[in-house]
């Protein structure tokens, strides 16, 4: 299947109702991170001094936020700047979900249209509310399922004891210590729930960065009493795949992304995602 191009998904997401719209949602969703409710006030226009207006900028006032990143600040009655993706193809007065990425955050806020559907009563909102989380739900999975299937092991566990990294070989030491240095740790894992590659009762090496440098933002950590589900995959970012565990070598694991490490009751849903064709 051939992925459509933002213009193609743009257009097709105009004509409210159509089959393609609804086979679309999800890849809009997939693209966007700010994703609202509004009213086209202006076109060839600009709300935000550092974007020059152009035929394909349009002024919006915001109705309804569906989604945006925390840090954005956007509430109903905002106006933000629109680079669309074909010119003209808003009027003033046209109201629509608009599925947007974020572009310049100053004096306000711009942001670049992926594709928008047209939409004008308080039912419309209430429906792409519902529309646009479902859609987000499938995408999630999705991308859950695809990241399940190259992890090596899935359990749901306990972490009992954290330490430092003993790697062998050794890794060649640096010239000078950097902030950028990993300072690997490791945290054993008591498997309570076996949900691919694991037996209950097991203890697995989970390797993780102790640094907090900015290079290793988003990578999760551990602690001692920590629950949730993991998904781990082999260690082959350290340079030294194994690690010992009451005295007997063992494979070691990294957990380097957000969703290799999620909550104790997502173990159901993992489950469900594995059974999924």
């Amino acid at each position: 299947m051939h992925t459509r191009s933002p213009m193609l998904l743009a257009v097709a997401l105009a004509l409210p109702g159509s089959a393609a719209a609804q086979l679309s949602r999800a890849a809009l969703v997939k693209q966007s991170d700010i994703i609202f409710i509004g009213t086209v006030t202006q076109v060839h226009a600009v709300a935000v001094p550092e974007v020059p207006a152009s035929d394909r900028t349009i002024v919006v006032r915001i109705d309804q936020v569906l989604e945006k990143p925390a840090a954005v600040a956007l509430t109903p009655g905002d106006s933000v700047t629109v680079q669309t993706v074909r010119p003209g193809s808003l009027k003033p007065g046209t109201q629509a979900t608009f599925y947007t990425t974020g572009w310049i955050f100053g004096r306000g806020v711009a942001v670049r249209e992926v594709g928008h559907e047209l939409g004008h009563s308080p039912v419309v909102a209430a429906d792409q509310q519902e529309a646009v989380a479902r859609a987000r739900h499938e995408v999630n999975d999705a991308e859950l399922r695809a990241h399940i299937r190259t992890a090596a092991m899935v359990v749901a566990g306990r972490v009992e004891q954290v330490r430092p990294a003993e790697l062998t070989p050794a890794p060649a030491r640096p010239k000078r210590i950097t902030e950028h240095d990993p300072d690997w740790q490791e945290a054993i894992i008591a498997v309570q729930d076996a949900i691919k590659g694991a037996q209950a009762g097991d203890r697995v090496v989970v390797r993780f960065p102790g640094s907090s440098d900015v290079a290793w933002v988003g990578t999760p950590r551990f602690a001692v009493g920590q629950e949730a589900t993991f998904l781990l995959h082999k260690d082959s970012t350290t340079g030294s795949p194994f690690a010992m565990v009451a005295g007997q070598s063992v494979p070691a694991y990294t957990a380097l992304h957000q969703v290799d490490v999620l909550s104790k009751a997502d173990a159901l849903r993992v489950r469900a995602l594995i059974r999924k064709p």
